[in-house]
C-alpha cells in the first residue's frame, strides 16, 4: 500500500509538471494579437507590418516608422464535453481571459528597439465535480508570461537582424481528487508555485524587393524549476491519509523540472497586387524535450519520467485585401501536428492534431489609430481516451466530442 501510494504522488506530480490544456500542436500560443488571431499566425514571422513583431520576430521591428504601442484584449473558450464510457460525464466549456502589449521604437535609420508582454504558452482545463477522471486531475493552470526587451539592426535596405531575452513568469496550479478507499467521499490534493526563466528570441528579416519578405524567428529552451509542496484535504482519518502523514509525504517538498522548448519558425510575405498579400509559414517545436521531465521528492527520492512526447510541425497559409483604404480584411487557415500520439493521451493533456480556421480585420480609423479584430476556432473534432494506472478508481475511457477552442481578440494599434 505504501509503495503504492509514494507512486501516486510521483505521478501526480508527473502531470501537473507537464499539463496545460488541449492545444494545437504543442502549448505555444499564436493568438497574442488580433491580427495574429485572424490570420492564424500566417505571416508570422515575415509581416512586420504592427508593434507585434517586437516578439513575432524583432528583426522586423527595423520596418516600422517612429513609435508605435498596441494592447491587444482576449478571451479564450475551451469548448467540448467529455462522454465517460463509465459514466461521470464532464462539460468543458471555460472562458479564460488574456491580453498583450507591444511596444516599438525606431531610434533612428539603423536601429529599433522594442518590448512585449504577452501570454504565449498554456491554458488551463476545470472539470466538473465528480468526473471520471477526477484522481488525475480536477483544474489545472499553466500559464507562462514572457516580459522582453528587443533590440534590431537594418543590415542594409534587405536584410535586418534583431535579439530578444524574455524574462518568463510561469505561473501553475492543478487540484485533484484522492481516492479515500475505504471511506465516503473524496479527498483533495493540491499543487502550486509561481516561478521564473528566461529565453532567448532571435529573429532575421530579409525583404529582396518591396512588397516580398522573408522571416525566420529563433525561440531558445527555456528550463522551468518548479517547487511545489503537495497540500492534501479531506484525508484525516483515512487509511491514506494516516500512511501519508506516517511516511513524511503530507508535508513533502516537489521538485519539478521541465523545458519550454526551442522552437523556429520560417514565414514568407508577398504583395500580390495593390490590394492582394498572401503568406504562409513551416514551424517546428521540440515537444519532446518538454515530456522529459525530472522529478524530486523531499531531496531524497528522484525520479526522470519520459512521457513519449512528440516535435510538432506547423503550416499556415493566409490572405490579406484591402477592401477600402480604411478596411484591411484578414483570413488564414493553419495545421498542428499533434505532441501525444493517440495511444499516449491523458485527461491532464487530451491533445491531437488540430485545424485553425480564422477570420477579421483592421479598420484605420485615422493615421495614427487602427483598430482591430479577429476570431479563431481551432477544432480537434473528437478526440479518444483510455487510461489505467494500477491504483483504485485510476480507470478512464471514453471521449471528447467536437472539442475546441475559440479565440476572440481585440487590438488598439497607436502611432505616436
Amino acid at each position: 500500500m505504501l509503495k503504492n501510494l509514494k507512486s501516486a504522488l510521483r505521478l501526480t506530480a508527473l502531470a501537473a509538471a507537464s499539463s496545460s490544456t488541449i492545444h494545437a500542436g504543442g502549448l505555444y500560443l499564436t493568438e497574442i494579437s488580433a491580427t495574429e488571431t485572424s490570420l492564424a499566425g500566417a505571416g508570422w514571422a515575415a509581416r512586420a507590418q504592427d508593434p507585434t513583431t517586437a516578439f513575432t520576430n524583432p528583426a522586423g521591428m527595423t520596418q516600422l516608422e517612429g513609435t508605435q504601442i498596441q494592447f491587444t484584449a482576449q478571451a479564450l473558450m475551451v469548448n467540448t464535453e467529455f462522454n465517460s464510457d463509465n459514466g461521470g460525464d464532464s462539460s468543458l466549456d471555460n472562458w479564460t481571459p488574456g491580453g498583450s502589449l507591444f511596444i516599438t521604437h525606431q531610434v533612428n535609420e539603423d536601429w529599433s528597439v522594442g518590448f512585449s508582454m504577452a501570454g504565449f504558452f498554456g491554458l488551463g482545463l476545470d472539470y466538473e465535480n465528480g468526473w471520471d477522471g477526477r484522481y488525475y486531475v480536477d483544474e489545472i493552470n499553466l500559464v507562462s508570461i514572457g516580459f522582453q526587451p528587443t533590440v534590431a539592426y537594418k543590415i542594409n535596405d534587405q536584410w535586418s537582424v534583431g535579439v530578444g531575452v524574455a524574462l518568463i513568469s510561469t505561473d501553475f496550479e492543478q487540484t485533484l481528487s484522492v481516492n479515500t478507499i475505504l471511506q465516503p467521499g473524496d479527498g483533495e490534493l493540491k499543487l502550486d508555485d509561481t516561478t521564473t526563466s528566461t529565453q532567448i528570441n532571435l529573429g532575421i528579416f530579409y525583404e529582396p524587393v518591396e512588397g516580398t519578405r522573408f522571416g525566420i524567428q529563433y525561440l531558445s529552451e527555456s528550463d522551468v524549476e518548479l517547487e511545489t509542496r503537495p497540500k492534501f484535504s479531506g484525508v484525516a482519518g483515512t487509511l491514506i491519509g494516516t500512511a501519508l502523514g506516517n511516511n513524511g509525504l503530507l508535508n513533502s517538498k516537489v521538485d519539478l523540472d521541465m523545458t519550454l522548448p526551442q522552437s523556429i519558425m520560417f514565414s514568407a510575405f508577398h504583395q500580390l497586387t495593390a490590394d492582394l498579400a498572401i503568406m504562409g509559414n513551416i514551424g517546428w517545436q521540440e515537444w519532446s524535450a518538454f515530456g522529459k521531465v525530472d522529478i524530486d521528492v523531499n531531496g531524497s527520492s528522484s525520479i526522470s519520467k519520459d512521457r513519449a512526447y512528440d516535435d510538432t510541425w506547423h503550416f499556415a497559409v493566409g490572405v490579406q485585401y484591402q477592401l477600402t483604404e480604411q478596411w484591411r480584411l484578414n483570413t488564414g487557415i493553419a495545421f498542428d501536428t499533434s505532441m501525444v500520439d493517440d495511444d499516449d493521451v491523458t485527461p491532464d493533456l487530451p491533445s491531437g492534431d488540430a485545424w485553425r480556421y480564422a477570420f477579421g480585420g483592421t479598420y484605420a480609423y485615422s493615421e495614427t489609430l487602427e483598430f482591430s479584430a479577429g476570431y479563431e476556432i481551432i477544432w480537434f473534432g473528437d478526440t479518444e481516451l483510455d487510461v489505467e494506472r494500477a491504483l483504485p478508481g485510476s480507470q478512464v475511457s471514453g471521449t471528447y466530442e467536437a472539442y475546441a477552442i475559440h479565440f476572440f481578440s481585440l487590438s488598439v494599434n497607436w502611432k505616436l
